[in-house]
């Protein structure tokens, strides 16, 4: 029988009170402590008056405080609806106002909201004075809401994705099956916790009994390798696509040295290019890589186990267990897919989201029943993989010819000097679109076009070669590592 991840925080703390919860930095928290701490965060919040249902806006950052603060809302009934560290006073009260929050958890003055703002500082205090000897706690239910994420808005403005718990911990499911995680796997996660991607991994260890080891982004390179020589459990790591080209780019094959400590790696946010795929296999022979697919509104809903499964580009892997996989046309009809006949993926499962909060009609076009309808264009094979080609939206039509830009980024990065590269049209007085490739240029040596163009006819054909090549200091991508080609779009647009 399922249980909400605090309720399950709260069986752990019974089970193996000392074992390590979450660590970040110096700090570490057992599952006895974390509980406790979550169990009087809980009490203040509601004797500060957030009520059931209630949703509670605050900033995410890679603490235990926050950990606890986000598990506490949980057990005091709210709904958690956080935002990047760095976002200013200003975008919390007008995401407050819209989301029509009940409290904001941070240092902002009220106005004449009728918002309750409490800062935290104020909550630890009140905390400290809760007495819980007698009290026994009341869990939330598993259809209630328990999280409204944010997509990160690179095709569009940024939408709040409702989920409830039921939906958090049928995540916890596919990924602890999809990836065979261990009782005492310690994953390392760098990244933000306001993002679907990294706090997925904070609850799926809670529902496993595991630990989670949070670190502040991939700026500090030598804090992951610290994390990768952690004493205790079996160590695994989630890391985007972005962080692991970094440490490539920055410590070269280094991560090689670690290739009988690492029980696995997992990548999502975006498919991993396949040259980073070869590298990674080679350099740690012994690890199980997997890629994972899903989204804000729908989790981990394919995982790909590249290490094993090899020579299948593009491939996103089978369903997970909680997940159903089917391809559609453009008027949400069910196709029979293959290579050859593309459509459009689309999932059904108890990790879907409930909607987008606040807009009916944006959820409407892309939920029905249960089944959520994505923009991602694929196929599934004989053998019941499911291939990704590209997003609707990113695809570029050239003379009549589709062109999925990852693609032609994947072949670009596997040419030696090319650090990070985005695809994206221009316009052509003949075909209409061209193709355009930036790139950041690492090599020694001066970039030689003429080099270049025969390396990319080796793995693509003629009308995927971008016709334009231009070096770039860097290449646009969104907090959590997405290229993000809307800033290119946009760009252009303007000029």
């Amino acid at each position: 029988m399922r249980k909400t991840i605090v309720e399950s925080v709260a069986e752990n703390a019974k089970l193996h009170s000392e074992k390590p919860a979450v660590i970040a930095g110096s700090v570490s928290l057992s599952y006895g402590q974390l509980y406790a701490l979550v169990r009087k965060n809980a009490a203040a919040l509601n004797s500060l008056g957030l009520k059931k249902g209630g949703i509670v806006v605050l900033r995410a950052d890679q603490t235990t405080e926050y950990v606890a603060m986000y598990l506490a809302i949980h057990l005091a009934g709210g709904i958690v609806a956080s935002l990047e560290r760095n976002v200013s006073d200003g975008r919390i009260m007008e995401v407050a106002k819209h989301l029509h929050a009940q409290m904001i958890l941070e240092d902002i003055v009220d106005g004449d909201t009728g918002i309750l703002c409490v800062q935290r500082k104020q909550l630890q205090q009140c905390a400290g004075e809760c007495d819980l000897i007698q009290e026994q706690p009341v869990f939330p239910c598993l259809e209630d809401s328990a999280d409204i994420l944010f997509t990160t808005g690179t095709t569009g403005a940024s939408k709040g994705v409702e989920l409830s718990h039921n939906a958090l911990v049928a995540t916890a499911e596919n990924l602890l099956n999809g990836c065979g995680y261990r009782d005492n796997t310690v994953i390392i996660v760098p990244g933000p916790l306001n993002h679907a991607n990294a706090i997925r991994k904070v609850f799926t260890s809670f529902v496993n009994g595991s630990t989670v080891y949070l670190l502040n982004g991939m700026l500090n390179l030598k804090s992951f390798f610290h994390a990768l020589d952690y004493p205790g459990g079996v160590i695994a790591c989630c890391l985007p696509p972005s962080a692991i080209r970094k440490l490539f780019q920055l410590t070269g094959d280094k991560l090689g040295e670690y290739a009988n400590k690492i029980d696995f790696i997992e990548s999502a946010t975006s498919p991993l290019p396949e040259p980073d795929k070869l590298r990674l296999c080679s350099l740690l022979p012994g690890t199980r890589l997997y890629n994972n697919y899903g989204s804000s509104e729908s989790a981990s809903v394919c995982i790909y186990d590249y290490g094993r499964i090899k020579n299948k580009s593009g491939c996103i892997g089978k369903p997970t267990i909680n997940a159903k996989i089917i391809i559609v046309d453009e008027t949400h009809q069910e196709i029979t897919s293959s290579k050859d006949r593309i459509g459009f993926i689309a999932c059904s499962g108890d990790m879907n989201m409930k909607g987008y909060v606040n807009a009916p009609e944006l959820t409407r076009e892309v939920l029905e029943g249960n089944i959520l309808y994505t923009n991602d264009l694929g196929y599934i094979d004989e053998d019941g993989y499911v291939y990704i080609v590209g997003r609707k939206g990113d695809v570029i039509n050239v003379g009549g010819l589709k062109v999925a830009p990852n693609e032609v980024e994947s072949a670009a990065l596997a040419f030696p000097g090319i650090d990070d590269c985005i695809c994206l049209p221009t316009q052509d007085p003949i075909s209409g679109n061209a193709l355009k490739l930036l790139f950041v240029w690492a090599g020694r040596e001066k970039f030689d076009p003429i080099r270049f163009r025969k390396h990319m006819k080796e793995s693509l054909e003629d009308y995927k070669i971008p016709r334009i090549f231009e070096i770039t200091d860097k290449i646009e991508r969104t907090y959590n590592g997405k290229l993000n080609r809307k800033f290119y779009l946009e760009t252009k647009n303007e000029s």
